[in-house]
């Protein structure tokens, strides 16, 4: 009968991976949605990483995008004075070092200095990364940052602690898998609905209002990997507004640059 058959569908199945997640080089996991114990590489992401992770994959984007987009030889960037005014451009979404918990630029560019630097010769903004870097290698850069600055704090340098300015909490939303209401407000992962602040939940993976993660199908979100359409971004395989090219990396539904080697 049913519960037979149950009981010995569990008696046949796998017993867990254990898995000692922390000795694994970020950098050289596969599958960053399962360490082979069913866990995603971003299983211990807050708040804070989750902003880092989107704001890399948009600078890379943006930096990017508007060297295509303008196509000129001797303007190939924009210096840090204009990126806010690029950022709201690209993204619809203002930018300012300060959510950052920073006062100075190159307090800022030390946050995400594996994507951008600031040329020395002409100050301009340079992307670091490849236009064809995936977006799981800036997820696997940021755990690695994540866990450099845990051990760093484990170790008692409370610098190594990131300050960030959170924005005020949306109102509540119900939806997700079964009507509930995403539980993780601030990272982890939830298997029962939508994560608002980052997180995987119900088979998708969130960075809360618009910011990077993966969903699905896709990277999706205000920055990262979308298998659909990009509504404004200049490399959209679905339908950005400029010229495109295979596959679609960011954009989503916040506008900006998407990119991607479909």
């Amino acid at each position: 009968d049913g519960e037979k058959e149950a009981a010995k569908e569990a008696e046949e199945a796998p017993a867990p991976v254990e898995i000692d997640v922390e000795s694994l080089d970020p950098m050289t996991v596969e599958n960053v949605l399962d360490l082979g114990n069913g866990e995603p590489l971003f299983a211990n992401f807050a708040y804070e990483d989750w902003t880092l992770l989107a704001t890399r994959v948009e600078l890379h984007l943006l930096l990017h995008a508007f060297r295509k987009d303008l196509d000129d030889p001797d303007r190939p960037s924009f210096g840090q004075g204009h990126l806010d005014f690029y950022y709201n451009k690209y993204f619809r979404t203002n930018f300012s070092i300060k959510n950052f918990g920073c006062t100075e630029f190159s307090e800022f560019v030390e946050l995400v200095s594996t994507v951008v630097a600031v040329d020395e010769g002409n100050d301009l903004l340079k992307a670091l990364m490849s236009e064809d870097t995936s977006f799981d290698q800036v997820l696997r850069q940021t755990e690695e940052d994540r866990r450099e600055r845990q051990r760093r704090l484990d170790a008692g340098d409370e610098t190594a602690k990131l300050k960030f300015t959170r924005p005020a909490p949306p109102s509540q939303q119900y939806g997700g898998y079964g009507g509930q209401y995403g539980g993780q407000r601030d990272g982890g992962y939830s298997r029962g609905g939508q994560d608002r602040r980052g997180g995987y939940s119900g088979g998708s993976y969130n960075s809360g209002g618009g910011g990077g993660g993966y969903s699905s199908g896709g990277y999706g979100g205000r920055a990262g990997y979308s298998s659909g359409q990009s509504r404004q971004g200049p490399y959209s395989g679905g339908g950005g507004n400029k010229g495109s090219y295979g596959g679609s990396y960011g954009g989503g539904g916040g506008g900006g640059g998407s990119y991607g080697g479909g």
